[in-house]
């Protein structure tokens, strides 16, 4: 039987114009050059990032996915401790929140990103929206700006940019909690939402994520 974390992997790589919408946003952030992508999963993002002219490196705990990676043509490694050389910019999509001992992770970042070098998060946010789908994939939290923020801070970032994301997929939680609706971590749903809604539903963002989305994105610096 699969992991919730593994299980998970598998129905996110299959959203294609969603990972796109993220790697986008992700890329803006992240001179091209060397980069690790911590809990890289399948190498989705990283292949991505090595096909667009990046030198990225992943780290996944998960055997199976680990290799998959690696079929990708992506030097991975099991965990940070096996990282032996410091990266100017380390990415994580959708990670923190299934570790119980987030700010144990972001001091060991910390201690493998240059001087000057940079951390680029993406998070799922507000806890408002908390459903039975965040039980269902392993998450420990959803999180706030400034509860992101403070954990950065404490560990030795400076934050230079944060900012929510998605504020349509925000208002579709909202609404499922009000209405006390369960969702369910669907593939064919998600699937379904990803081609038919989510084009469309993305550029509410314009009028809501000032405010309030269903991530964040947290760029933060390494100032040793």
């Amino acid at each position: 039987m699969k992991n919730k974390d593994t299980a998970a992997l598998e129905v996110m790589s299959e959203l294609k114009n969603y990972n796109k919408f993220v790697q986008t946003l992700i890329k803006k952030h992240t001179n091209k050059g060397s980069v690790l992508d911590f809990g890289c999963g399948y190498g989705d993002f990283a292949k991505h990032l090595n096909d667009s002219g990046y030198e990225c490196d992943g780290v996944e705990i998960d055997k199976e996915s680990n290799l998959e990676s690696q079929k990708k043509g992506i030097k991975t490694f099991y965990s940070l401790t096996e990282v032996t050389k410091l990266y100017p910019a380390v990415t994580s999509l959708n990670v923190l929140e299934h570790i119980e001992d987030d700010l144990k992770i972001l001091q060991n970042l910390f201690n493998i990103i240059e001087n000057t070098g940079h951390l680029i998060l993406y998070l799922p946010s507000s806890m408002v929206v908390w459903s039975n789908m965040d039980v269902e994939v392993g998450h420990y939290r959803r999180y706030s700006k400034k509860e992101i923020i403070q954990k950065l801070h404490s560990t030795g970032f400076a934050v230079t940019h944060s900012s929510y994301k998605d504020f349509g997929g925000w208002l579709i939680l909202l609404i499922f909690r009000l209405f006390r609706i369960k969702p369910k971590f669907n593939l064919k749903l998600l699937k379904f939402y990803d081609k038919f809604i989510f084009p469309f539903i993305k550029y509410l963002d314009l009028l809501g994520a000032p405010f309030i989305g269903k991530n964040i994105i947290i760029v933060a610096k390494v100032i040793k």
